[in-house]
């Protein structure tokens, strides 16, 4: 007896050639997908690399900025020796104007720290101090017009009537400890933002005068 082998069918042929079609299409699909992840986080790496580099770099600008300052700060104030107090009372000024050209670029701005400066100190900090009378505020604000320095609190006293007098005499040594000819220190503070950095990079340093240079005693950075 003849037994005859049966012929595949051409539908079993095309449906297991349509099943390893299919198959090979989701293995391209999930390598196009790994590939977009990998290329997204390696997108997100080169921009975080960036940021942090844009950053270091304004940390750099920021600290040449006050390294330029504070060697500007102890050129005039070995320049001006006899002055140098009157210098370092008003070194904003000496240094944003007369030495503007030394920190060209910079963005720097320099307040007082400490006791209040009482060239400076503005009639709202000055009611806030026991002794000091609608009258003696008036005073000083009239010799801060006028451009006479205050260099002693007795200037004060001495142009006064003699019941503010009495009230400003009894809280003298108060008043000391609040108020000064000179400023204690100056908080300067240099900002720089370069490139891609989310934010600008703050660094803040507290000068104080060592005779005829200028001392950092403190550092900060945010």
């Amino acid at each position: 007896m003849t037994h005859h082998r049966a012929l595949p069918k051409d539908s079993d042929t095309s449906n297991t050639t349509g099943f390893a079609l299919l198959g090979v299409l989701w293995i391209i699909v999930g390598l196009s997908v790994l590939a977009l992840a990998m290329a997204r986080v390696s997108g997100h790496a080169i921009t975080m690399a960036e940021i942090n580099h844009d950053r270091i770099a304004g940390r750099w600008v920021a600290e040449g900025c006050l390294a330029r300052l504070r060697s500007v700060t102890n050129n005039v104030l070995a320049n001006e020796p006899t002055h140098a107090i009157v210098v370092w009372r008003t070194l904003d000024r000496t240094l944003l104007t007369d030495s503007a050209s030394a920190i060209t670029g910079c963005d720097l701005s320099l307040k007082t720290d400490g006791r209040i400066v009482l060239d400076r100190a503005s009639a709202a900090e000055l009611d806030t101090l026991p002794g000091m009378t609608t009258e003696a505020i008036a005073r000083i604000a009239q010799m801060q017009q006028a451009g006479t320095p205050i260099t002693d609190l007795v200037l004060i006293e001495s142009a006064l009537t003699p019941t503010a007098k009495a009230l400003f005499d009894a809280h003298y040594m108060e008043l000391l400890r609040h108020l000064t000819v000179d400023p204690d220190a100056w908080l300067v503070r240099a900002r720089a933002h370069v490139g891609t950095a989310l934010a600008p990079v703050n660094i803040e340093a507290r000068l104080v005068r060592a005779g005829n240079r200028a001392a950092v005693m403190r550092w900060v950075e945010w």
